[in-house]
């Protein structure tokens, strides 16, 4: 039988674009699992658990998760030791703190994630039948695992969507070079891939409104009733994604409204999937406007989310969201001030249609960011880069095609100088951006945000940034300095010679501290490095293997204390033999008024303690006896 060629050709032809696109979706699925870790936040468990607790179990609320092993004695972040994604609704069920949007949208995956989990049971369990047990804390792995898959698959999804959505407007060059900017030179890989944030599920919603409105446009009327529907779906889900997407609704209904008139109808038609949403919220919280609107949302927003209406605020803030180093936009992804021509272009050409809708968009995310220069904490807690400007991303991206077509596409009548300039600076800022990405995808997650502890100060140092730290981080991990585990444990040995207080007073050891309840100090130890093994700092990149002194409390009965919080002071740079430094940290004192004894023990990050046989060597401990006041 022979091949016929030309028909193979022609077949082809014909399925070009639904080729390219398979292709696009498979490279960003690809490199998005590549890295092999989860980098997300607790915040998506809620989500993430939803809907494999509804398939097995056949609820909707998370009572059977009462003390399970997501509670935590004394959490500082809730009461009774609810974590703070749980929530007690007045209705007397445990409910998520969080918005539902990703886990409707997500919920097809997790349907084939679930009917993957009971074949794989049933073959193990002979066809019995078993049951997922959720509750279980080696559910946690496969949770995570699943997590993480169904943030690259979605991620990747919302990249094949943005690249058809730029083919409507641009060339194919402009496409392909606008979607890797998108897919791989913006926390788009570092963040949304990675896990199940609300952030990847609110992108692919934006994106799917663009680009059903981009085809809307260019469709016959009975066809653009359909576009418009689906327009309108995802307009329903934004606000339950994230509260924040009420005002892309509002932008994209005054596109609607303004272009098709009446035919706005079938958007709200469409909209009527804010009723999930919705009814999940009247259900748990009642019928007040704020309860309908927020849920859950509205007990974090106490706790963690105000607003701050002031100059000094917004200006550091501002620059903050845009060039710190530790949390800047522009930092960790320059490539997007190529959109400044695009953002020029959409307002010149403003009364088109096309520029219509993204210059609405635009003032949208505008409006976003400046709502975040009032916003506490502006700096979206523990996270690589500006979290919350990840939702303008699909907006800024598309606009960078207006760049590549006129700068690198379309300069003609520019001088070959020029032409070489501007691709040179081009290709050096989507280097570094890419790279940028590579860093914070592969190297261990939240290393610079949780050592040495937080401070909002720590957002503006150059000389120990996110990137700096995680890229040695990525350094130590490809060439680690700790090999024979054993033998450096041996050669290390060391001495903590003094304990001093925030002011950097020394605290005899003959003293009873005096502290409140709860209080956070900040304490230093200084050290010697009594050893032929050199030490590492939190600062060097290195985990397992770096040097730490523990601090832990004990009761009159000598029992140990739990405390809210990892209690440990962080040794800076790398120090060798004979030479001496300072460990700091804020340390938090338990809750309970009454006499205790404070420890602070020399360590190795995940490799137990100072081993016995070098106390004589110097003192390795150091006790300090403490008293919790009673509050007034």
């Amino acid at each position: 039988m022979k091949l016929d060629f030309t028909q193979i050709r022609l077949m082809l032809a014909k399925h070009t674009l639904g080729l390219e696109c398979g292709l696009v979706f498979l490279t960003a699925l690809f490199v998005y699992l590549s890295n092999q870790q989860l980098i997300s936040s607790n915040d998506s468990i809620p989500n993430s658990l939803l809907a494999f607790h509804w398939l097995e179990n056949g609820s909707l609320n998370f009572d059977a998760f009462r003390d399970s092993y997501h509670y935590m004695p004394n959490d500082i972040f809730g009461a009774n030791g609810i974590p703070y994604f749980f929530v007690e609704a007045p209705n007397g069920h445990l409910t998520s703190a969080y918005p539902i949007g990703p886990a409707i949208l997500s919920f097809p995956l997790y349907v084939l994630f679930f009917v993957y989990l009971k074949g794989i049971a049933l073959l193990q369990s002979g066809f019995a039948n078993p049951a997922l047990d959720l509750t279980n804390p080696a559910f946690e792995t496969t949770r995570q695992q699943f997590e993480k898959l169904a943030g690259a698959c979605l991620t990747a999804l919302a990249v094949m969507i943005f690249h058809l959505a730029v083919q409507i407007k641009f060339n194919k060059s402009v496409a392909l070079f606008a979607t890797f900017i998108y897919a791989f030179a913006t926390l788009n890989w570092a963040i949304s891939a990675q896990g199940l944030w609300a952030h990847t599920v609110f992108n692919l919603a934006l994106i799917s409104i663009m680009l059903a409105l981009f085809k809307a446009e260019r469709s016959t009327a009975s066809r653009r009733h359909g576009l418009l529907l689906v327009a309108g779906f995802f307009c329903g889900l934004l606000p339950s994604i994230r509260l924040t997407g009420l005002l892309f609704v509002l932008a994209i209904f005054a596109y609607v409204g303004i272009t098709y008139r009446k035919q706005v109808i079938w958007l709200v038609i469409g909209a009527s999937s804010a009723l999930f949403n919705l009814f999940w919220n009247i259900f748990y919280f009642g019928f007040s406007l704020k309860s309908s609107i927020a849920g859950g949302y509205s007990t974090l927003m106490q706790t963690s989310g105000e607003y701050i209406f002031s100059v000094d605020y917004f200006k550091e803030a501002f620059f903050g969201l845009l060039i710190s180093p530790g949390r800047g936009t522009l930092i960790f992804s320059p490539i997007l001030l190529s959109a400044i021509p695009g953002i020029y272009r959409i307002f010149q050409h403003r009364q088109r249609t096309d520029e219509k809708l993204l210059l609405l968009l635009l003032a949208a995310c505008g409006i976003l960011f400046l709502q975040y220069c009032f916003y506490r904490p502006w700096w979206g807690a523990i996270t690589y880069g500006s979290r919350f400007l990840i939702d303008t991303l699909p907006v800024f991206c598309y606009l960078i095609g207006y760049f590549l077509i006129e700068f690198l596409f379309g300069g003609r009548y520019r001088s070959r100088l020029q032409s070489i300039g501007i691709w040179l600076a081009f290709s050096l800022l989507l280097l570094y951006s890419t790279l940028v990405q590579v860093i914070g995808a592969f190297s261990q997650p939240h290393i610079w945000d949780i050592t040495p502890g937080f401070e909002q100060s720590r957002f503006w140092d150059w000389q120990d940034s996110p990137i700096e730290r995680h890229a040695r981080n990525l350094k130590v991990t490809l060439n680690p300095p700790v090999i024979d585990t054993k033998a450096y444990r041996r050669r290390w040995k060391g001495e903590i010679l003094q304990l001093q207080d925030g002011n950097n007073q020394v605290i005899p050891a003959t003293n009873v501290l005096q502290v409140p309840p709860s209080q956070e100090i900040l304490l230093r130890a200084k050290l010697q490095n009594r050893g032929q093994s050199a030490w590492f700092g939190y600062d060097t990149g290195l985990v397992k293997g770096q040097t730490i002194v523990h601090v832990e409390f004990f009761d009159q009965n000598d029992q140990q204390i739990k405390v809210t919080s990892l209690n440990y002071l962080y040794l800076p740079g790398q120090i060798v033999q004979g030479e001496t430094a300072v460990a700091s940290g804020k340390i938090r004192f338990p809750q309970n008024p009454g006499e205790y004894k404070l420890v602070l023990r020399l360590g190795l990050m995940q490799m137990a303690r100072l081993p016995q046989s070098s106390q004589g060597a110097g003192r390795s401990t150091y006790e300090l006896k403490i008293r919790v006041q009673a509050p007034d």
